[in-house]
């Protein structure tokens, strides 16, 4: 009997055994992969449902913890709408599922820059996966004050340790949106999404009968996709109003910046640059480029003054310039008075001190798609704990701040690509 009891007890026991053996083998516990490092890629940011130009970015994730599954993604110098809101830092939790890492957080966030403080707290959320080197990233921010919806999405490589960390902007000008909304379609222009033009002078002038068309315009004569920008110089008749002046010539432009309407001194009325926080390294792009007929010059100085008395010089020939500037700047002032202008002395973007870096193409004919690489040359060292503007200029007539050029100059440009540190 005791034998018997001795023989039961023993089953039990393995039975028992056996099943918790069992049940552990069922419990499956998965080891998250870290996915902490620096990933570059495109991004593109969408304004209810408006989507930029794709930027290159650079985005890191970090551990925020001794475990793999406790991460706080970075992404620096956030911007939209031309303007810079700051660094967006999210933590994030991992898990992984079938060898693809899913990773989700969320934020209410606050910024200190001028821009993103007027912004208010700012609900955030990330979603992403990463299979491999590869990164897919959402980021959805709601804007309460505007009434605007931010949506983000990232897709990227890991970078290999030590490997450069070089971003990359570019313009295909693909998109292009309203700039002055006319009554009548011939009084509408339009411009790359970004970018600023002289089109607003145009207009200007359109309304008064100098001018008979806008001077940069999207076209489908593109190097690639299905369109590029094309910019002219024009004639606008030459005329007196007494307290302003009319040119004969006035040349197209699109650069990175604003135009506020300076009637009294147009040249005033580019504020160059938009601000920019790295520093840049080369830009690269295609162009041609055809001069007009009949090249005009202004004899006498300041030639603003005298714009509407230009006189045909034939030893002349058109010629067009691309131009990239850095700047420093004190702080970024709404009203942009900070920005440097069209105007010459110390607010001119080509002769004021502050620049600290300058690339610039000009020449003549060129009638096929040719490609350009600018690499600057450094008036200053750079120091990234001071404040900077940057801008691109492409112009029609390289002297058109004379009011020199040649009416039916056009310069085509198209996929610009921006490398900056």
């Amino acid at each position: 009997m005791k034998k018997s009891l001795l023989y039961l007890f023993m089953l039990v026991c393995s039975v028992t055994l056996f099943t918790g053996c069992s049940d552990d083998d069922d419990t499956e516990f998965v080891q998250v992969t870290d996915i902490s490092g620096d990933y570059q890629g495109r991004l593109v940011v969408s304004i209810n449902g408006s989507a930029a130009e794709p930027v290159s970015q650079l985005i890191s994730i970090v551990k925020s913890g001794e475990q793999n599954s406790q991460v706080l993604l970075s992404l620096r110098d956030f911007s939209f709408a031309g303007q810079l809101v700051g660094d967006i830092e999210v933590p994030c939790t991992v898990v992984e599922k079938d060898g693809v890492q899913e990773f989700s957080g969320q934020k209410d966030l606050s910024f200190t820059t001028e821009f993103g403080a007027a912004l208010g707290t700012l609900p955030t959320s990330v979603n992403g996966t990463v299979e491999g080197k590869s990164i897919n990233i959402k980021i959805g921010v709601t804007v309460t004050t505007l009434k605007q919806t931010v949506d983000v999405v990232f897709d990227g490589e890991r970078l290999a340790e030590g490997e450069s960390g070089n971003t990359k902007t570019y313009y295909d000008f693909e998109t292009w949106v309203a700039g002055v909304e006319g009554q009548k379609p011939e009084m509408t222009f339009y411009e790359p999404t970004g970018w600023s033009s002289s089109n607003t002078g145009a207009h200007f002038l359109k309304g008064m009968k100098y001018a008979d068309r806008y001077v940069v315009t999207q076209s489908d004569d593109a190097y690639s996709g299905t369109s590029a920008v094309k910019i002219q110089s024009i004639d606008t008749k030459g005329g007196n109003m007494g307290f302003v002046k009319i040119p004969k010539v006035t040349s197209g432009s699109l650069f990175l910046g604003s135009f506020v309407t300076d009637i009294t001194n147009t040249l005033n009325s580019t504020k160059f640059g938009i601000p920019f926080s790295q520093k840049p390294v080369s830009l690269k792009g295609w162009y041609k480029y055809t001069p007009g007929e009949e090249y005009y010059i202004v004899n006498q100085e300041p030639y603003k003054d005298h714009c509407n008395e230009a006189v045909v010089d034939n030893s002349k020939t058109d010629e067009f310039a691309i131009s990239a500037v850095l700047y420093e700047t004190e702080d970024y002032a709404e009203d942009l008075s900070d920005c440097l202008t069209g105007v010459d002395g110390e607010d001119g973007i080509y002769t004021s001190s502050r620049v600290a870096a300058i690339a610039q193409l000009t020449g003549g004919k060129q009638e096929s798609w040719k490609e350009f690489t600018l690499n600057f040359d450094w008036k200053k060292e750079y120091d990234a704990n001071k404040k900077y503007r940057f801008t691109i200029i492409c112009s029609s007539s390289k002297d058109g701040d004379k009011f020199w050029g040649a009416p039916g100059s056009t310069l085509m440009v198209d996929n610009f690509e921006l490398t900056a540190e």
